[in-house]
């Protein structure tokens, strides 16, 4: 490890150090960071628990506040007491006890179901819904001793399908002894139904994605729930034990609890999740965060400097000789101090200086004899093609064909237009392919319709620069040496599309095409015809800095194919 180490570069050196130090520095300040946090968490998570118990249970309260409420003043109604003391029932009684219920009920607001019973097993009942009541189940040896045990005090049944049922779904029921006043003897029961998924407000605002909660009575049945799965394995034994299992995970902690809510005759199961960063004040995790930017920042500019002072000036002088191997003879451009770095920057660039001034007399002698061929072979270019149009609009003109005149004049101005391109070398795709659909419909017209030209012409590539008049020579030839001499009409498809990093243009006839041995003729450049052939490559070459720029496809007597292979600089 240690040898490896020491045949790295200096650059590569520092920047392993540098690294250790920052990854020393971000894993003790993690640290420093994750045992706030799991403070923080378990402080998050016991002031969750407490807050929530006593939320449920000051809203369990409210509602046996009123429980209690109705109870007393049905038990204090004098109708009431009437009906259980009676010897005999009667329906105005009945009607009086319900009308004296009915009217306690609207008094408050929830949505309860009374039932009063005498112990002959008549009874009445008022409330919403519809409500069944089983006096055989009510006044069963074991169901009854349950309730005169308790001497007054509630017995809360979950579930108590047996004794009352509704069409409002399951109930839960408040049911106690009624003592006459006098002799304190059991003279009926009163039992007050709520619907289950009432007390679901009680955890109402509470529960969520990290919090579930259950309620059940003192039995261990369900009253309600708020997710299935959190809550499905427990069962009545394990209620009756008050229960509490943490469990601790990396940036995570869960507390699960069971047991009675104080005083009152209920059981709340609860799972509670804190993630590490809950409850976390937004001032110290913004302190935090600001901390470890400027940690880190302070780092950063550590290795800015070494970088820009040290390695980087370094760098540069050993990639400049590495170029020079490779024929790329540039000088170091940056700034540095009086130091031994400058001393050899300046030195290496005196000598590239000297190098660089006899490359660029021969280059520039290079350029201007390669310029003047190129210059040379567009002038005969441009007359060529207007001497042959212009003919051919004074014979239309002879025979006072004045609006292919004006037509063919027009195409003939849009051509030259666009050929010209103000001197440029090059112009956008989607110009060249107007200058070949100008020139083909001039020679189209001239030649009296003998070929069809068509585009294939992929979006998206109209804008993309390309030397000027490359595409007319090729089409020309198209024509003359591929069309016309077949002797009848014939296709000059045009296709343009893209393919990884490349611009393929695609002239196509369908005229006599070639032999192989034509082929090599211009491959070599021999063929004395194709000098505007041989003139357009030797320009898209010069243009693209490379050789591999065409190929050609031919069957002869079939077709002739020429595609032009150019490179898309800069991601194009």
């Amino acid at each position: 490890m240690k040898k490896r180490f020491l045949s790295l570069g200096l650059r590569k050196k520092i920047q392993f150090l540098f690294l250790c130090t920052m990854i020393v520095c971000i894993l003790f300040c993690s640290g420093i960071f994750y045992l706030i946090l799991e403070n923080q968490m378990q402080q998050s998570i016991a002031d969750k628990e407490i807050s929530n118990r006593t939320a449920i249970s000051n809203n369990l309260d409210s509602t046996m506040k009123s429980i209690n409420s109705i109870s007393r003043l049905t038990m204090l109604r004098s109708t009431v007491r009437t009906f259980l003391l009676a010897e005999s029932n009667s329906t105005p009684r009945t009607r009086n006890a319900l009308q004296e219920i009915h009217d306690i009920l609207n008094t408050f607001n929830l949505s309860c179901n009374v039932v009063i019973l005498r112990m002959d097993g008549q009874y009445l009942n008022t409330g919403p819904g519809i409500t069944y009541v089983n006096t055989g189940k009510i006044f069963e040896t074991e169901w009854l001793n349950e309730v005169m045990a308790q001497k007054g005090n509630y017995v809360i049944k979950a579930g108590t399908r047996g004794a009352f049922r509704s069409n409002i779904g399951e109930m839960v029921s408040f049911v106690r002894v009624i003592n006459d006043i006098n002799t304190q003897k059991p003279i009926g029961i009163l039992a007050i139904n709520l619907p289950s998924r009432f007390f679901e407000q009680a955890y109402e605002g509470l529960s969520g994605e990290t919090s579930h909660f259950a309620l059940y009575d003192t039995s261990g049945r369900l009253i309600c729930k708020d997710n299935e799965s959190t809550f499905s394995s427990l069962n009545p034994e394990n209620l009756l034990q008050n229960t509490r299992e943490e469990t601790d995970k990396l940036f995570y902690k869960s507390i699960f609890t069971c047991d009675t809510l104080g005083d009152s005759h209920f059981i709340l199961a609860s799972r509670l999740e804190v993630r590490i960063l809950d409850g976390l004040p937004a001032k110290l995790l913004v302190a935090l965060i600001i901390g470890a930017f400027i940690l880190l920042a302070f780092m950063w500019l550590i290795n800015t400097y070494i970088a820009k002072n040290v390695i980087y000036p370094i760098q540069r002088l050993v990639d400049s000789m590495a170029e020079v191997q490779n024929g790329w003879l540039h000088r170091v451009s940056m700034n540095v101090n009086d130091d031994e770095i400058g001393l050899l920057k300046n030195s290496y660039n005196a000598m590239l200086i000297e190098i660089n001034q006899l490359i660029e007399e021969l280059l520039q002698k290079e350029k201007t004899l390669r310029m003047a061929e190129l210059d040379a072979l567009q002038e005969q270019m441009k007359p060529h093609f207007l001497y042959n149009t212009l003919d051919m609009i004074r014979y239309m003109a002879l025979e006072n064909r004045t609006d292919e005149v004006y037509n063919m004049l027009e195409t003939l101005g849009n051509f030259y237009r666009r050929f010209l391109s103000k001197g440029s070398t090059d112009l956008s795709l989607g110009e060249e392919i107007e200058i070949v659909k100008s020139y083909l419909t001039l020679q189209r017209t001239r030649f009296e319709d003998i070929f069809t030209d068509e585009y294939e012409i992929e979006e998206g590539l109209s804008s993309i620069r390309v030397p000027r008049l490359i595409l007319q020579p090729l089409v020309e030839n198209s024509i003359y040496h591929g069309i016309r001499p077949k002797g009848e009409h014939g296709v000059i498809r045009v296709t343009v599309k893209r393919q990884e990093d490349f611009l393929f243009l695609s002239i196509y006839d369908n005229g006599i095409g070639m032999s192989a041995h034509q082929r090599e003729l211009l491959f070599s450049g021999k063929d004395s015809r194709s000098f505007g052939f041989q003139g357009t490559i030797e320009r898209i070459r010069y243009y693209y800095k490379t050789e591999d720029v065409f190929e050609i496809h031919s069957t002869e007597g079939e077709y002739c194919e020429i595609i032009l292979k150019l490179p898309l600089s800069n991601g194009c």
